[in-house]
């Protein structure tokens, strides 16, 4: 099994370490630019990025999307609305289906 690393704000990520993560707390987002080639080529299994992180590395995210791995997670950093993970929730589904979802009165895609 490979490893699983999570990258956020120091608040955000600290209390995965406990739990067997790799934890690479970042100041400002666009720092995880610079940490990317690591869980890219550096075999990680899974890799969880808060939302402002994800929000820096859409670009090198998109670059792995067609690999089976690192299986990048988005997570809601503290304070983080939750539109980013959401946003990628539903582009997810409108290729999955081709068309968007409507759950409950929301529409998803």
């Amino acid at each position: 099994m490979g490893l699983v690393a999570i990258v956020g704000d120091a608040t955000s990520v600290a209390g995965f370490r406990p739990l067997g993560f790799a934890v690479f707390p970042v100041e400002q987002p666009d720092d995880a630019r610079a940490l990317w080639p690591t869980f890219a080529e550096g075999g990680y299994s899974v890799v969880f990025v808060t939302e402002p992180v994800y929000a820096a590395i859409e670009d090198l995210a998109a670059e792995t999307a067609d690999r089976p791995l690192p299986a990048v997670t988005v997570i809601p950093g503290v304070g983080s609305t939750g539109g980013v993970g959401e946003a990628k929730l539903s582009r997810a589904i409108v290729r999955a289906l081709g068309t968007k979802v409507l759950i409950g009165e929301e529409e998803l895609g």
